[in-house]
């Protein structure tokens, strides 16, 4: 008897974990998704796209903001995505003898064409080809004037590894280049290039839902907390 009752919780077990151990591995590239995000520019008081002609000291602190991607499968094993995400940063301005506090918007973005393809039952190999985009905007700061609005636009691409770690959890890592991921400290252009290293995990708690995060290390740092649906 207590082996049939066994048997019965563990075939039960298996009809629950099904559903999402399939939108786990068969919905990884038709999602939408979206949440908050923080991130950190680095080198800002090195740059003159900040500080333009002014003999400005600079210094600035990590800010939060959202946001919103998805992806759509074309065939087995292409998809088109896109990402967008506005992230504001505290700034600190001082000429020497005055030190005020502001602020200003990253805006990054991002569409392209991705591959994906299996090397195994839990583990996805895949690689991405996109347009970047980069702007700071929307600088203040009282009394300091600051004309620092810069974008710049380029190619991007990336490659990873999707590992189905258990029927519900997927873990994934990036290697990501972009040629406007960091500020320019010389030269006409605003923005240069960057070599991005990711993380993230999914928790896929109900068959078309998952949580999410991900930390992403480069210039322009990282962080993001949100929720997936998968279709």
């Amino acid at each position: 008897m207590f082996t049939r009752h066994r048997v019965i919780a563990l075939a039960v077990a298996a009809a629950l974990c099904a559903p999402m151990a399939a939108a786990a591995q068969d919905s990884r590239f038709n999602y939408i998704e979206g949440g908050i995000v923080a991130g950190f520019v680095n080198d800002v008081e090195t740059s003159g796209t900040v500080a333009g002609a002014g003999p400005f000291e600079l210094e600035t602190d990590a800010g939060g903001g959202g946001f919103i991607g998805g992806a759509f499968e074309v065939s087995e094993t292409f998809h088109l995505f896109g990402e967008y995400a506005l992230i504001g940063q505290e700034l600190e301005v001082s000429d020497g003898v005055d030190t005020i506090e502001g602020e200003f918007d990253v805006v990054r973005w991002r569409l392209g064409v991705g591959y994906a393809h299996p090397i195994s039952d839990r583990t996805t190999f895949y690689g991405r080809l996109s347009y970047d985009s980069l702007e700071f905007k929307d600088v203040q700061v009282a009394g300091f004037d600051l004309d620092t609005d810069a974008d710049g636009s380029g190619a991007g691409g990336e490659i990873g590894l999707i590992w189905a770690a258990t029927p519900t959890i997927d873990l994934q890592g990036h290697v990501r280049y972009t040629s406007v991921g960091e500020v320019a400290d010389s030269g006409s252009d605003a923005f240069d290039d960057d070599i991005l290293v990711g993380v993230n995990g999914r928790w896929n708690f109900r068959p078309n839902f998952a949580l999410v995060t991900g930390y992403e290390l480069g210039k322009i740092t990282t962080w993001n907390l949100g929720l997936r649906y998968s279709f």
